[in-house]
């Protein structure tokens, strides 16, 4: 098997402009090397035909925002951050995208840049591959420098968003100026998203989504925390944030799915949106709540993510508490109980999935898997033994909360 010849041992000691025209040479094409952000750290001076993607990431020191979208969108990235070979990208002509070669700059699992080469002047062929492998490699060294003054900004930030999350800040215009120190751009409406998913490394996992919508996020033990925002919230509605976090979370929950050790869950939940970010304590502790019930009571709530979404569910934990203080006890409740230990019946889970099916009999029977008269005779029994009128709305309400309170105990 021949031995490939190195490419860049003249190079060893250049810098990242040399490297990026010396790349050019080789591929006989215009390069560009960009940091993990896709802000603009080289390019090659060799040849005049570029192309408006790069011409525009020329002029702006960073890839155009439609260039990015579209990348992410067809699955260029999703790619780049899970390949160690370069990846051969089709035209796109649409954002001014000419043919492309590009490969991730990688340390371990870090992706610290990327090389871009503009497939003008000639094929890049399979062969061709070789040579931004071994590119990849020499521009490490270059990048560590940038990247670790990267990982201090990004730390920083991380550390800012625990502050806002436990409710350290009380001042909107303290919390904005530092925002303003940390170069960040916080979003005009936001609201804080929690997945959680025992034994996942989530943020490794759903990193290129996050990089996708550049969210900021933190990870406690087994959970991240996602700051969701718009940037205009003069022009979109809460309904359009909503369906932002829907999608992400669309896009995120089958991937995790499929890394979680079998038998565990992968859960979601998130708060109502704010614009004010002395209110983020707010939107994190309702994700927190939405999670916390979303274990509870996961049948009751599949599907379900967001608090604003929760229901009778969301009133449950302080209803269980106010009904400890009092001492109370539903006697009724307790008198089915004892009635189906008596005499070996389910009485109690009949009653319960009839007020599931809000009192639909065909449906309550269908789940129950027995006939409509077998249904009609045991409600007829529930109504005696509880002396209940489950025809009767307010009854009826009462009955299906306190079930669910019940529940919160394992007395079912």
């Amino acid at each position: 098997m021949p031995v490939e010849p190195n490419y860049f041992q003249q190079y060893q000691h250049a810098d990242i402009d040399e490297l990026a025209d010396a790349i050019g040479e080789l591929l006989q094409n215009p390069i560009t090397v960009e940091d993990a952000d896709h802000k603009l750290i080289a390019y090659s001076s060799h040849g005049e035909s570029t192309d408006e993607a790069r011409w525009s990431t020329i002029m702006g020191r960073r890839v155009p925002e439609r260039v990015l979208t579209r990348l992410w969108k067809d699955g260029v990235f999703q790619e780049l951050l899970t390949k160690d070979d370069p990846v051969h990208i089709p035209a796109k002509d649409e954002i001014g995208l000419g043919k492309r070669v590009a490969i991730a700059i990688r340390r371990g699992s870090d992706v610290l840049g990327y090389i871009w080469a503009q497939e003008v002047n000639r094929p890049i062929t399979r062969e061709d591959d070789e040579i931004l492998r071994q590119a990849a490699r020499v521009a490490v060294s270059r990048l560590i420098q940038r990247q670790g003054k990267r990982k201090a900004e990004e730390q920083r930030r991380k550390e800012f968003l625990w502050e806002l999350l436990l409710g350290n800040h009380s001042s909107e215009a303290a919390i904005r100026q530092k925002a303003d120190t940390l170069q960040m751009q916080l979003p005009t409406s936001y609201l804080i998203c929690i997945i959680e998913a025992a034994g996942a490394r989530l943020d490794q996992y759903l990193y290129p989504l996050l990089m996708r919508d550049k969210l900021l996020w933190v990870v406690d033990g087994s959970q991240i925390i996602l700051l969701i925002g718009l940037s205009d919230a003069k022009k979109e509605k809460s309904e359009v944030l909503i369906r932002k976090v829907e999608q992400f979370l669309a896009d995120s929950l089958g991937k995790l799915e499929a890394h979680v050790t079998e038998g565990r869950q992968v859960i979601a939940g998130y708060g109502r949106d704010y614009k004010s970010y002395t209110d983020i304590v707010k939107s994190y502790r309702e994700a927190l709540h939405a999670l916390k019930i979303k274990k509870l009571f996961p049948q009751e709530n599949e599907g379900i993510h967001g608090y604003h979404e929760l229901g009778i569910y969301r009133y449950l934990l302080q209803l269980k508490q106010w009904e400890e203080e009092q001492g109370y006890q539903n006697e009724r409740l307790e008198k089915l109980r004892q009635y189906d230990r008596d005499n070996q019946t389910t009485l109690l889970t009949t009653l319960e999935t009839f007020l599931d099916a809000a009192g639909k009999v065909n449906k309550t029977a269908e789940r129950l898997h027995i006939h409509i008269n077998t249904l009609s005779y045991r409600l007829r029994r529930i109504e005696e033994i509880m002396r209940v009128d489950l025809d009767n709305m307010n009854q009826r309400a009462a009955l299906y909360v306190e079930l669910k309170i019940a529940k919160l105990d394992g007395e079912q």
